[in-house]
């Protein structure tokens, strides 16, 4: 069996225990959890292609709110981090006010998250039960060999097609480097649903989901500033953030390209070869990480 059991009831298990506990002003560390939990959820359910069927279809529809609440709250947890790393010097002053706007914002959006939770967690726990039902039904525990095929065959041909699509845009920038970090998660969220994930792949695609992550952040924290300082564009502060973003989205874009060149196309060193249409190649360590799950 190809598919790693507890990797693939993890996140139901996470999420469940989550939704139960968590606090009214969740902490950091229960945002985190949720969201990731949720992201991967999402991906096993996509992977295993249970989109389409009813419960399924509707917990994700059920969770997708929660997530992008968790999204907010874990946003101004970052930019508070990234906040308190500046070396404000004569800009103290503008530090201190733009940690104060931070963590006003994120007390909103807290209580926001939580009292959203408080509300589905409840028909959102149901769903989770009734989703586990069905991918033991689908698993089998090893007696219905037949639909444990299926389910790799599925989750092996999601990260094929996700690997695949790895390949566009064909040149990458500060336009669509963020909307491209999207892929490069969902695809390491499939490979480690397989026996043996860990790998250089899965571990370069973590590297490459990281850095475009925090490059963003930074962004975002200069969005912030710019909002909430009226200094103008002579602010201290605002210079070192741009500048960090600028270095951090040179460091996430090389890192990306990289990857691309030696995982996605396979041919980063032969620019100007023509890219034939239906023919979306991939390269053999992709192909090997794949088997995995296929196996």
């Amino acid at each position: 069996m190809a598919l790693d059991h507890d990797q693939l009831y993890k996140p139901e298990k996470k999420l469940r225990r989550l939704l139960k506990k968590i606090s009214a002003e969740p902490s950091p560390e229960e945002v985190h959890d949720l969201r990731t939990n949720i992201r991967r959820l999402e991906a096993l359910i996509k992977a295993l292609q249970l989109d389409s069927s009813g419960n399924e279809k509707k917990l994700l529809r059920e969770v997708n709110p929660i997530r992008r609440r968790a999204g907010k709250v874990r946003d101004m947890d970052v930019l508070t981090d990234f906040a308190s790393s500046l070396h404000a010097g004569e800009e103290a002053d503008c530090r201190v006010t733009l940690l104060e706007y931070l963590g006003a914002k994120r007390y909103r959006q807290a209580r926001k998250l939580g009292k959203l939770v408080r509300a589905e967690k409840r028909p959102v726990r149901w769903r989770l039960k009734r989703c586990v039902a069905h991918l033991d039904k689908m698993m089998g525990d090893g007696k219905q060999p037949g639909i444990d095929a299926r389910a790799t065959t599925d989750a092996a041909a999601t990260s094929l097609r996700l690997a695949s699509e790895l390949r566009d845009p064909p040149r990458l920038n500060a336009g669509n480097l963020h909307e491209y970090r999207k892929k490069v998660k969902e695809l390491r969220y499939v490979l480690k649903f397989a026996e043996d994930s860990d790998g250089d792949l899965v571990n370069t695609l973590g590297e490459v989901k990281d850095a475009i992550g925090e490059w963003h952040d930074w962004l975002e924290l200069e969005a912030a500033a710019s909002k909430v300082l009226d200094h103008g564009p002579g602010c201290g502060l605002i210079h070192e953030i741009r500048a960090i973003a600028r270095d951090k989205f040179e460091h996430a874009l090389s890192l990306t390209n990289r990857m691309r060149a030696q995982y996605v196309t396979g041919d980063g060193s032969r620019k100007g070869r023509r890219k034939q249409p239906g023919k979306a190649r991939v390269t053999q360590p992709v192909l090997a990480a794949t088997s995995r799950i296929a196996a």
